[in-house]
């Protein structure tokens, strides 16, 4: 019976990384099919910017090394004692699974399991510590997320598609809103019987329910992380606009306009290509670029699929040293 079951999870796990697969290259043969884009890509990265590259390559460096603080003072609230050193190699490593391997080991998977090897008997702990970088990543783009509604959503709403795709972000950041709330809840409340009828519903909501019991008591450092998630989502943004400006886009407008416009994009296209469609957003990032920044922009269709592509290749680069780190990587020999 226990064989069967493992089969079928198997199937299943293969068939969702096929399903995956097929999205990602049909996403991306929808972008570049065209030969007027294509045109338009090759032009743009024949005369792409050196110096905007590396500015882009930095910057996503910077959303790392946030990482990395934000992953040590989570830990040591529970507990745990990494070095920043040693920490950031855990995040790096997380990004190279995250980025090369899609479908078989998510990034949150290797970080909580090589914490987990530095200290064994403390594995909850670690799952916790995991969970609630992920908790902070949403809030984060919730709170970026309304203040770019509030300030621009006239903007945002000019054509029917860019229209569409705010109130779809709107309507799954509601919904991730509305998850949280109710697992706050359930910290505060006495158990709600009527999850017992939905198994999967109820268990992650209280996951996530152990995750804010876990933390309550250190709310000022959860504000520190938040804020640091925030600084690091806006050099991510910024990586984004250093793609931009390197193959050509925005050239001759206002520098500040054109990075508040990417700024106000970049939510919408964070929390859509952060659903498990594709490969790490493959095909989908480029999709939406195009759309967004053609309609809101200017910038030609293929430039902005083309802008996608670079902004992750940006992010990529510091993919590598992660697979180099995971073959390398020994456990500290300190416990806790």
């Amino acid at each position: 019976m226990n064989e069967t079951l493992r089969k079928s999870g198997t199937l299943k796990h293969v068939a969702f990384i096929l399903v995956q697969a097929l999205l990602a290259i049909g996403a991306l043969f929808f972008v570049f099919q065209d030969r007027q884009r294509r045109r338009e890509v090759a032009q743009a990265v024949r005369h792409a910017s050196v110096t905007w590259t590396v500015a882009g390559v930095l910057s996503y460096g910077l959303v790392e090394t946030l990482g990395g603080l934000r992953w040590v003072l989570l830990l040591r609230v529970q507990g745990f004692r990494l070095s920043l050193r040693r920490a950031t190699a855990i995040f790096l490593i997380g990004l190279f699974t995250m980025t090369f391997t899609p479908g078989l080991i998510g990034g949150d998977a290797a970080r909580a399991y090589l914490v987990m090897q530095e200290a064994p008997e403390r594995k909850v702990p670690a799952l916790l510590a995991v969970a609630m970088d992920r908790l902070m990543g949403l809030l984060s783009v919730m709170l970026l997320a309304a203040v770019v509604v509030v300030c621009r959503y006239r903007w945002l709403s000019q054509t029917p598609a860019t229209s569409g795709l705010e109130y779809i972000t709107l309507l799954i950041l509601a919904g991730a809103g509305g998850v949280l709330v109710l697992s706050w809840l359930m910290a505060h409340l006495p158990r709600l019987a009527i999850l017992d009828q939905y198994p999967m519903l109820g268990g992650k909501l209280r996951d996530i329910q152990s995750t804010f019991r876990a933390y309550r008591r250190h709310w000022p450092q959860l504000i520190r992380a938040l804020l640091n998630t925030v600084v690091a989502h806006m050099f991510y943004f910024f990586t984004f606009y250093c793609a931009a400006r390197a193959l050509g886009a925005f050239a001759g407008g206002n520098p500040l306009r054109s990075l508040w416009d990417m700024i106000c994009i970049m939510p919408i296209v964070n929390t859509l290509t952060g659903l498990p469609i594709s490969f790490a957003g493959i095909g989908i990032r480029e999709s939406l670029f195009q759309v967004l920044l053609k309609d809101l922009c200017g910038v030609p269709g293929g430039v902005g699929a083309a802008i996608g592509s670079l902004g992750f290749a940006m992010r990529a680069v510091w993919g590598l040293p992660g697979g180099v780190l995971m073959l390398r990587y020994r456990k500290s020999g300190r416990r806790g």
